[in-house]
């Protein structure tokens, strides 16, 4: 009885790991610098692990980032396109890096960025920082993720070399 009791109960946990879902509201701030232009936006993140991710824009209406397995799905200003991201680097690696930080494995995101690594901890929230180590023309410079004590991700922004930097806030 004890064996069967013990067996259930890992298995439930497995399931509970396994599981594991995110739906939560974000609002983003994507700041050109080259023109001092602020875009604001919000809408609706659901995360499912181990690679399912959507942002679904309310505002700009339309707008939307579907990450299901390989399959990158992107509307920006109308302009709707779908990647296989086995079959392209850079949208593969954006792909991973969205995944990873949202999940809390900053560490492979850092690897995969070739990017040095700082955690620090500070009232409850856990902020994560990754900066690139060689400069390039695509790609992030910079990428700071705090996650709540619950290890959820509360804020991220993503820096890219091209002078946009993006701010999301996610609110569970």
């Amino acid at each position: 009885m004890k064996k069967l009791v013990l067996l259930v109960s890992l298995l439930l946990a497995g399931l509970v790991a396994g599981a594991q879902e995110l739906h939560c509201t974000f609002t983003s701030t994507k700041t050109i610098k080259a023109v001092h232009k602020d875009i604001k936006g919000s809408g609706t993140v659901v995360y499912r692990a181990p690679d399912y991710m959507s942002m679904i824009y309310d505002t700009p209406e339309g707008e939307y980032l579907i990450i299901d397995g390989n399959t990158l799905k992107n509307c920006i200003a109308g302009k709707a396109v779908t990647l296989d991201t086995s079959k392209n680097a850079f949208m593969r690696n954006l792909r991973n890096t969205l995944i990873n930080c949202v999940n809390g494995d900053y560490e492979t995101a850092a690897k995969e960025n070739d990017a040095s690594l700082i955690v620090e901890e500070k009232n409850g929230i856990k902020t994560v920082t990754l900066l690139a180590r060689k400069k390039a023309v695509k790609g992030y410079a910079g990428i700071i993720v705090d996650y709540n004590a619950k290890g959820l991700p509360v804020r991220m922004v993503l820096d890219e070399f091209s002078g946009i930097v993006t701010e999301f806030r996610f609110n569970y």
